[in-house]
């Protein structure tokens, strides 16, 4: 409570600025597809957590400009937010916007001593396609499909993941159009891509997974609660710190803010899911 009370404060403060570097270039080769926005809190500063956070959009819409308010308000808070492009389907089909997101963290994680970050507090935080691409980050950074060619190389997990009603196992969710588009083909034509692809296959492979925090409405229509429940159980059972923040009553795109008045806002950005997104960040990165 302490620590969400400071985080309004530092909200609210006109002496707390923010410094944003825009259109930073992770991967050279594909223009402005593969930049970032950098946020930093005003006055320097070095070894402070980070944020990389990848926006939703079914793997085919929007841009880093989706998380430009809360990038914002994590660096007032003190955190280093990193928000990112990454190449949209067709041009992202498998697996090329899963390697963006992998070159985006390390190219980050290079670059902490210029953007004052600690390259070892470094969570990943999504929603939707952004929240299964998170969550992927946090299992399956070792598999040969997703390595990045970009000059930022590769690099290991994530220290900590948020993952804002991600499909976490796109073999359920095969009829999606969506899905095939981004995988490029049925789930009979190309199995083995489903499986990489999903989050909860890979669980228990590896011993090196960050803790998770899964946030889910209980009303979503586009992506059932049931793939958030299904992975915390998973990790869970493999021993790994995860936790299903579950609002109720919430949509994909409609919930209740502060008042309990409904309106078009991600499960992700009610006050609660807010407040515990705060807290499991310090928890698992340390305050700023």
């Amino acid at each position: 409570m302490l620590r969400l009370l400071a985080l309004t404060v530092a909200l609210t403060s006109a002496c707390s600025g923010v410094e944003q570097l825009a259109d930073v270039s992770y991967d050279d080769r594909f223009g402005s597809s593969t930049t970032m926005d950098v946020y930093m809190p005003a006055g320097g500063g070095e070894g402070r957590p980070a944020v990389l956070m990848i926006h939703g959009g079914g793997w085919r819409l929007f841009s880093k400009a989706a998380y430009a308010q809360q990038a914002e308000r994590l660096a007032r808070a003190g955190f280093v937010a990193a928000t990112i492009n990454y190449r949209l389907v067709p041009d992202g089909a498998y697996p090329a916007l899963m390697q963006d997101s992998h070159c985006a963290l390390a190219f980050l994680r290079a670059h902490a001593d210029e953007y004052g970050l600690d390259p070892d507090r470094v969570a990943v935080l999504g929603y939707s396609a952004g929240g299964h691409m998170a969550s992927l980050l946090g299992v399956a950074t070792d598999v040969e499909d997703f390595q990045p060619d970009c000059a930022a190389g590769s690099t290991g997990p994530p220290n900590a993941v948020i993952s804002g009603a991600g499909p976490q196992d796109l073999r359920e969710l095969h009829h999606a159009d969506a899905i095939r588009e981004l995988l490029g083909g049925t789930i009979d034509e190309v199995p083995e891509r489903y499986d990489l692809a999903s989050p909860l296959f890979h669980v228990g492979r590896t011993d090196d997974v960050p803790p998770y925090l899964l946030i889910h409405g209980s009303a979503d229509l586009f992506v059932p609660i049931e793939q958030s429940e299904d992975m915390r159980d998973a990790l869970r059972a493999d021993g790994v710190d995860a936790r299903l923040l579950n609002i109720p009553a919430g949509g994909h795109l409609l919930n209740a803010d502060g008042r309990g008045d409904q309106h078009l806002s991600t499960s992700a950005d009610t006050p609660q899911a807010w407040a515990a997104q705060v807290d499991f960040l310090d928890r698992t990165l340390g305050a700023p």
